[in-house]
């Protein structure tokens, strides 16, 4: 089977939907890492997200987590992609369901949340700026403010989870919609073995 025409197309919407995924386990680290955070986020929940990227792109994914373990699902077109990231096992798994194919790389991990999208500082100030309406669910709208980068997070206030996270310049917001906290299925986290893998080597990987 000749792999080449669709692993130079997969490698472009892999790099995509990676840095999307370390761009929220940046930001879920840190908020699970934090106590003083004005929500509560546990470590087992599935949630739909709809990340905008520059007031243009806009990616609908299916997040689920359970500790270590991420699984996102994305459509493009009539195609499927997920990527299951693994901290635990130092690995990261693209699977392409129409082609039975899985990339594995490696997942690396230096202990540092600074470079994985949004963290929230140890020592940031949290200021309410006011209460808003997003979807039909009443919100606290916070600005967190660091040393380094300063975000608006949502807080959807009967469910003390983050229903929205924009940068201050607005050129990047995620939105959570249908979050169902608990623990989910192992299954989910694992490749299908009857799925052909491709070993592949990035210049860059998670830090």
């Amino acid at each position: 089977m000749d792999l080449r025409p669709p692993g130079a197309s997969v490698q472009v919407r892999f790099a995509a939907l990676l840095a999307t995924l370390l761009f929220l386990f940046g930001t879920f680290r840190a908020w699970g890492e934090q106590a003083r955070e004005p929500y509560t986020l546990g470590n087992q929940f599935s949630v739909i997200q709809t990340t905008q990227i520059d007031g243009g792109v806009t990616i609908v994914q299916h997040l689920y987590r359970d500790g270590d373990k991420l699984r996102l699902e994305s459509q493009q077109g009539p195609e499927t992609q997920i990527i299951l990231l693994r901290k635990d096992q130092k690995r990261v798994y693209t699977i392409l369901p129409a082609s039975k194919l899985v990339l594995e790389s490696s997942y690396r991990d230096t202990g540092s949340a600074a470079n994985l999208g949004i963290p929230a500082e140890a020592g940031a100030s949290w200021v309410l700026e006011g209460k808003e309406t997003i979807r039909g669910h009443a919100c606290a709208k916070y600005r967190m403010k660091g040393n380094q980068k300063s975000v608006y997070i949502w807080v959807e206030e009967a469910g003390k989870f983050p229903l929205r996270v924009a940068l201050m310049d607005a050129k990047t917001v995620v939105d959570w919609d249908q979050y169902q906290a608990g623990p989910q299925p192992a299954a989910l986290f694992e490749p299908p073995a009857d799925y052909q893998k491709i070993s592949m080597s990035l210049a860059e990987g998670p830090r």
